[in-house]
Order: C-alpha cells, then sequence, then structure tokens
C-alpha cells in the first residue's frame, strides 16, 4: 500500500519523458558552453540534482543529533549495567 505513490510518481514521470524527447539546447554560463539534450533532461536533470543536494544538507544537519542519540545510548546501556551488577550484589545473600 505504501508503494502506491512513489509508483504514481515514477509513470508519471516517465510520461513526461516520453512527450518530451525532443532536443533543446542549453546554454551554460559563464563559460559560453551549449549543451543539446532532450526536453525531460533538461528539466529533470536540475530537479535530480536539487532534491540530491537538499538530501545531503538534510542528513549532515541530522549528525550532530545523531552523535549525541549514540553517545546517550552508550551511556544509557553503561548505567544499567551498573545497577543491574548493585543489584545482584544486594542479593546475594551475606
Amino acid at each position: 500500500m505504501s508503494y502506491i505513490l512513489p509508483v504514481l510518481i515514477a509513470l508519471a514521470l516517465g510520461l513526461f519523458a516520453l512527450a518530451n524527447g525532443q532536443p533543446v539546447q542549453v546554454s551554460l554560463w559563464p563559460g559560453g558552453w551549449t549543451v543539446e539534450l532532450a526536453l525531460w533532461q533538461a528539466v529533470l536533470g536540475p530537479c535530480l540534482v536539487a532534491f540530491l543536494a537538499g538530501a545531503i544538507l538534510v542528513w549532515f544537519s541530522h549528525l550532530p543529533q545523531k552523535w549525541s542519540n549514540r553517545r546517550l545510548r552508550r551511556t544509557a546501556k553503561r548505567l544499567d549495567a551498573e545497577l543491574a551488577a548493585r543489584d545482584a550484589a544486594l542479593a546475594k545473600p551475606n
């Protein structure tokens, strides 16, 4: 059920690519280079680059929180082990 939306988006992008295969010239500034691409490549290429740049930016922005969570999990595990050792020591008959 969770695959319905991605499949519909992929289908729409595929239909867009099939319908827009005519070549266009893209001039790249500042070098003055000219590249001939299919229209769908000229439209969807920058969208893909922007999506990947945003994904990488979000991933890097979450790194400090991931590091903090990992450190807190290690501390909690160590404290749980200490507490279990104290409980075991208190439960021993003298």
